[in-house]
């Protein structure tokens, strides 16, 4: 059913080191296996695999989806006691205080630039095997794959080293794309290899599609204003409509149906990373481990963390009882707690009420101190339905979509709000929501749209998905205060270079404000 899972996964990564972007400290295999790996066409899978397998570490919790989300008015990790303090790292992320020694930004800068360098490392060893169908394509899933990777570190630090596949001589420091210079290269990259990739009928959306350019080239125009100064609304406009007119997607008339455990394949996917419980894959991408309280085991699941919580501030937000998205529980007879929002008296599989370590109710709430909180203190928030049976408990079921189809409606209609079409903007927000009532309920349809809506909408669709900090950026509230957070300083839209990275590269200048 998961065709590419375990081979994604699996794979050696150690070619990433080989055709690095970077002037980061470089892996060095065994030259013989080194050689004999990258000089033999029928190690093709072996090369395209380390690339796809980079698409992990932009839906880790503690690093990727840390920045985009515990910087955002989604996602809040206070201290309670001694727990979840990790030298302030959390309470940084929280209050806009970080530096460019924060560990995070060292983390997904080299995640990301890893990513990058097995990109060029496919498309330099794959393009010196004779070339057919096969080889051309992976050549050019690879450059996709690179120009994703760019496009994430564009987003967060704004700047973004460079060197193309071939270019070997790794004395050469890599010169720095600006902004700008980088969001052309990738829109110039995705049209060029467009044409030239198959499509989600033929491959599925765990690999790189026709409809995965399409998907990525609309979320650069929709960024465009913020990347490069100029806008480009028509543009997103224009991928949006080739998406939604092509018949291949269908927004989820069932939404919680594509947060299941074991999906591999949904309507809605354009782009999902393949995850798998049948394997360890270690403990970054777990969606139920690092927010139930210590108590709410289940299964096999014995070690959760009394983690993330989402803030009052975006809570209060919703239509709680008629937006289906708040709440599902579909899952509690075997789980004890609902997917969504998890607010009050928790409870076990058998119906016991839970209790706290120290033996008061355990009541989630929303009422947070970032410095100090006792356990129950944070609305919880589980998106993805875990395998209660699992063997591997620090692995996860959930394949995670990375793209899909119902953000770029919202894209969609954002782009034309933007560009003054907004009945255009409400039909596209209303379309979202006219699937979106809680059972035996109706969400009611806006009778007019601004951007605030489309704001609150994005979030009420995509919580939880990595996205909040680049929407706050765009739509600029993400220097607004919300709950433990003041107001803070717009140069905190985009995050420091790591001191470790402009230490190696002098063409790296740090950004202002840090």
């Amino acid at each position: 059913m998961k065709r590419y899972k375990l081979i994604l996964f699996l794979i050696v990564f150690g070619l990433m080191g080989m055709v690095a972007c970077t002037d980061l400290e470089e892996t060095v295999l065994d030259e013989q296996l080194g050689t004999d790996l990258v000089n033999n066409p029928e190690n093709i899978d072996a090369l395209i695999n380390p690339p796809y397998g980079s698409l992990r570490r932009t839906i880790e919790w503690y690093d990727y989806w840390g920045l985009q989300e515990v910087t955002s008015d989604e996602v809040i990790i206070p201290t309670r006691g001694t727990d979840w303090y990790d030298n302030g790292d959390w309470q940084q992320l929280h209050l806009h205080t970080w530096t460019a020694d924060h560990g995070r930004m060292k983390n997904v800068w080299e995640a990301l630039s890893q990513g990058v360098s097995r990109a060029n490392t496919a498309i330099y060893y794959i393009g010196q095997f004779d070339q057919n169908a096969t080889t051309e394509l992976f050549i050019n899933e690879a450059r996709f794959l690179r120009a994703y990777f760019m496009y994430l570190i564009n987003d967060l630090y704004g700047q973004v080293p460079f060197r193309e596949a071939d270019e070997l001589d790794f004395s050469i420091t890599p010169v720095v794309k600006t902004r700008k210079e980088a969001a052309d290269y990738i829109i110039s990259e995705l049209q060029a290899i467009m044409p030239n990739l198959k499509t989600k009928s033929e491959v599925g959306s765990e690999r790189v599609t026709q409809e995965a350019a399409k998907a990525l080239l609309a979320k650069v125009f929709i960024n465009y204003e913020v990347y490069g100064g100029e806008t480009k609304w028509t543009e997103a406009i224009a991928q949006c409509d080739a998406l939604i007119n092509s018949g291949t997607f269908t927004v989820a008339d069932d939404y919680w149906e594509m947060f299941q455990k074991d999906v591999a394949e949904h309507s809605e996917f354009i782009l999902r990373v393949p995850m798998d419980d049948g394997v360890d894959m270690g403990s970054g991408s777990v969606w139920v481990n690092f927010t139930l309280h210590y108590n709410q085991t289940v299964g096999n699941y014995t070690s959760l963390w009394n983690g993330p919580s989402t803030t009052k501030t975006f809570f209060e937000t919703w239509d709680q009882e008629n937006d289906v998205r708040f709440y599902d529980d579909r899952n509690i007879d075997e789980l004890g707690f609902n997917q969504g929002f998890m607010v009050g008296q928790q409870y076990s599989v058998d119906g016991t009420a839970l209790t706290q370590r120290n033996g008061e109710p355990l009541i989630f709430v929303p009422e947070i101190n970032l410095q100090s909180s006792p356990e129950n203190a944070g609305i919880r928030v589980n998106k993805f339905a875990p395998n209660a049976d699992t063997e591997r408990q620090f692995s996860s079921p959930n394949d995670v979509p990375i793209i899909r189809i119902s953000d770029i409606y919202l894209i969609r209609a954002e782009a034309k709000l933007r560009n003054g079409d907004a009945d255009g903007a409400l039909a596209d927000v209303n379309f979202i929501r006219g699937k979106r009532s809680a059972a035996d309920k109706t969400l009611p349809l806006l009778t007019s749209v601004t951007l605030d809506d489309v704001l609150k909408e994005r979030g009420f669709e995509l919580y939880w998905e990595g996205l909040r900090r680049q929407d706050l950026v765009r739509f600029g509230k993400f220097g607004e205060a919300w709950q433990e957070k003041p107001a803070t300083d717009a140069s905190k839209a985009i995050f420091p270079l790591p001191t470790s990275a402009v230490d190696v590269n002098e063409n790296l200048i740090q950004n202002p404000g840090y």
